[in-house]
C-alpha cells in the first residue's frame, strides 16, 4: 500500500512541477514540493521498516533525524521564499522609482514613495503624485502612463498612487528646504 501510495505521489509531484511552470503558478510549484517532501518521507520510512525487518533497530533512530532534517528543510524553503512578501523588505529604492516616474509627460513631483514584493515575481508600489493638469481625466491619463512605465521596467507592478492638488508642492518644497533637527 505505501509503495502504490510513494508511486501515486511521484506522479502528482512531477505532475504539477511540470504545469506550475507551464502555468507560472507560485501555489502548483510550491504544492509539488511539498508532495515532493511526503516521498522523501515515505522512502525514508520504506527504508526504516526494511531495516527494522533485518533487526537494524539503530536505523530507525537515524532516519528519523533525518525526517525531522527534511521537515526543517522544507519549511526553511517556505520562510526563504516568503520573507519578501511577509517583511516588507524594500523592492525598489525610492529614488529608482523617481526617477523612473519623473521622466513622464505631465508628473511635477512624486514622493511617499515605498515598495515590496519581489522583482520578477510582484511588486507593490505605493507614492504621492503631483501632476501638471488640474482635470481629473487628464491627470489619470498621467497616473495610467506613470503605471504602464513601471510595468515596463519592472513586470508585475501593482501601484497605489495618491494625486495631490499643486498647491502641495509648495508645501513639500517648503518643507524640503526647512534644517532638520
Amino acid at each position: 500500500m505505501m509503495i502504490a501510495v510513494l508511486m501515486i505521489n511521484i506522479g502528482i509531484s512531477v505532475y504539477e512541477a511540470q504545469r506550475g511552470k507551464a502555468l507560472n503558478s507560485k501555489l502548483l510549484q510550491a504544492d509539488a514540493r511539498h508532495t515532493l517532501g511526503d516521498v522523501w518521507v515515505t522512502i525514508v520510512l520504506l527504508a526504516g521498516m526494511w531495516g527494522i525487518r533485518l533487526g537494524w533497530t539503530w536505523l530507525d533512530v537515524v532516519l528519523a533525524f533525518l525526517v525531522a532534517g527534511l521537515v526543517f528543510w522544507s519549511a526553511w524553503e517556505v520562510i526563504r521564499d516568503n520573507i519578501p512578501f511577509l517583511s516588507d523588505r524594500v523592492a525598489i529604492s525610492a529614488r529608482e522609482i523617481m526617477e523612473i516616474v519623473m521622466d513622464v509627460y505631465g508628473v511635477l513631483n512624486c514622493h511617499s514613495i515605498t515598495s515590496r514584493g519581489v522583482i520578477g515575481q510582484e511588486i507593490f508600489i505605493e507614492m504621492h503624485l503631483v501632476v501638471a493638469p488640474r482635470e481629473i481625466d487628464a491627470a489619470y491619463a498621467i497616473v495610467t502612463a506613470v503605471e504602464q512605465k513601471l510595468k515596463e521596467r519592472y513586470g508585475s507592478v501593482r501601484a497605489t498612487i495618491q494625486l495631490e492638488p499643486h498647491k502641495n508642492i509648495e508645501l513639500l518644497e517648503s518643507y524640503l528646504k526647512q534644517p532638520q533637527n
